[in-house]
């Protein structure tokens, strides 16, 4: 008997193995992705994974897994994948789309729901959708923690009020929410640890539907941040033993072995002193003979005048190097280009001679 059930471990393994293959074009999964899948029920769970790692990936691909594949009915059929920035919302809808439609997977809107999961954008100047018509199907809610923690509150931002009932209810059962890089959701991850906090309670007392549990990710995450929410502490320790990490063994690879960073320490009191040491730099690395030169500023005024002084150097005006902005205060319809402009794997390879000027934005998944 035992035999038999390590047989049939060794099974599924190979079997999500290969359908890991189909949803990420070709990538075998990373050790850690096949111990995120390997529970057949769901919980509340620590995330921990370095950037490069697949993060993103593997989540999806384990709810789906579970959910669509090996229609689990323990695994809740929404997912609601919750993140501090707009930027991230639309990286992660990118991502989410794309390994749905590998699957044959994706809903397009149109005819039969039944098999096919609905992808949905909750985030301030999109429209929402109507995700709240098709309670019994699958899907995966994609928005800013501002627009899904206050549905979860029953008082959702630019929500009709006769509505909130109804998304409050969608959201606290039957839904699996991942709060993704919450080192930068403030008081949001407090509140996410609250409201899960007061799910446990409805657990406990038998009084929920459907289950509603909470993944917590981010490449720094600290268990103790989640102490700070009332009415966790009684559970949270569970939750550290249970972290999904790289261990230091594992620690091997491309990403590891191949990433150096040297450090230095300089004063540049001024955007146009930053400027010319930018420029200088830029060129001393061959112009992007190794890939693009990115500067990270604290402010968008600084950002747009170090950008400013860039394009008016002259040597890097005759070597036509690209000097690109990032920040904030761009409108959706500007940033939609940065994609296929400059931010992607392709245009981030050797020989690119570009410099891009960012703001904080950039350290938040871009």
């Amino acid at each position: 008997m035992v035999g038999s059930m390590e047989s049939l471990s060794e099974l599924s393994a190979v079997e999500f193995d290969q359908f890991f293959t189909a949803l990420s074009d070709g990538k075998d999964p990373f050790r850690w992705q096949r111990q995120l899948s390997h529970p057949s029920t769901c919980g509340n769970r620590l995330i921990r994974i370095p950037t490069g790692f697949g993060k993103t990936l593997g989540v999806l691909a384990v709810w789906v897994w579970h959910r669509v594949r090996q229609r689990n009915d323990d695994w809740p059929r929404r997912l609601v994948w919750c993140v501090p920035m707009r930027v991230l919302v639309e990286q992660t809808e990118s991502e989410v789309r794309s390994a749905l439609q590998r699957l044959d997977a994706l809903w397009d809107g149109n005819g039969g729901h039944d098999g096919k999961v609905g992808v949905h954008l909750l985030m301030g100047g999109t429209d929402t959708g109507r995700w709240y018509l098709y309670p019994e199907c699958d899907a995966v809610l994609i928005g800013t923690q501002d627009m899904l923690l206050s549905r979860a509150m029953n008082r959702g931002y630019a929500s009709p009020r006769a509505r909130w009932p109804m998304e409050f209810g969608l959201l606290n059962q039957d839904a699996l929410w991942v709060m993704d890089e919450v080192q930068l959701m403030d008081v949001g991850l407090a509140t996410s640890g609250q409201l899960q906090a007061f799910r446990r309670e409805d657990q406990d007392a038998k009084e929920w539907l459907r289950p509603c549990f909470t993944w917590w990710m981010s490449a720094t995450l600290q268990p103790g941040w989640l102490e700070k929410s009332p009415d966790t502490a009684g559970w949270t320790e569970e939750l550290k033993h249970g972290t999904h990490r790289i261990e230091a063994p594992e620690r091997t690879g491309h990403l590891w072995d191949d990433v150096t960073k040297t450090l230095e320490f300089d004063r540049l009191p001024n955007p146009k002193k930053l400027a010319r040491n930018i420029s200088q730099r830029h060129r001393d690395c061959g112009c992007g003979k190794e890939g693009p030169t990115l500067i990270v500023v604290n402010t968008v005024k600084r950002a747009v005048e170090v950008w400013k002084a860039l394009k008016r150097d002259r040597v890097l005006q005759q070597k036509a190097t690209d000097i690109r902005l990032m920040h904030s205060r761009f409108r959706p319809a500007e940033r939609r280009n940065w994609r296929d402009a400059f931010l992607n794997r392709a245009a981030c390879s050797r020989g690119t001679n570009r410099i891009i000027v960012s703001t904080q934005v950039i350290e938040a998944g871009v």
